[in-house]
């Protein structure tokens, strides 16, 4: 089991469903080494999945761009960090109740539900970062 506490890679992406897919998996890889609860693993790979589905459609110019992750595991907590280069300026993460026939709009709401700390910060030279925790040393 490895217990390196933390990991920074940044990222090329094209948008492209093989590069998504193989962070995702990269994520639980991380987790699953270091032992991470499943449901509690899940929980965090589904929160990232929002944040980075987020992150290609609305902060990568033209479909291609830098997407910088970062995760952070100690004892106590994992923290997942994202930061795209885009220039998209809609104001993401603000709390937003989508009408029942919506069919977007909740994956903030989600990452909320599923972490117990998300942060939404957009740059003034472009790029949006999202920063989410999920403490491991008490229960939900």
């Amino acid at each position: 089991m490895n217990r390196t506490a933390s990991v920074h890679r940044t990222i090329a992406l094209d948008g492209s469903p093989e590069k998504v897919r193989g962070l995702r998996a990269a994520l639980w890889s991380f987790l699953r080494d270091r032992g991470i609860d499943e449901q509690v693993g899940r929980a965090v790979v589904l929160a990232f999945s929002e944040a980075l589905d987020n992150a290609v459609e609305h902060g990568l110019s033209h479909q291609s761009g830098i997407v910088v992750v970062r995760l952070r595991y100690t004892p106590r907590f994992i923290l997942v960090s994202l930061r795209d280069s885009g220039s998209d300026r809609a104001p993401i993460g603000l709390p937003r109740d989508p009408g029942p026939l919506e069919e977007r709009g909740r994956g903030f709401a989600l990452m909320n539900k599923l972490m117990d700390y998300v942060k939404v910060k957009s740059f003034p030279d472009g790029g949006t970062r999202v920063s989410m925790l999920r403490r491991l040393d008490r229960p939900r």
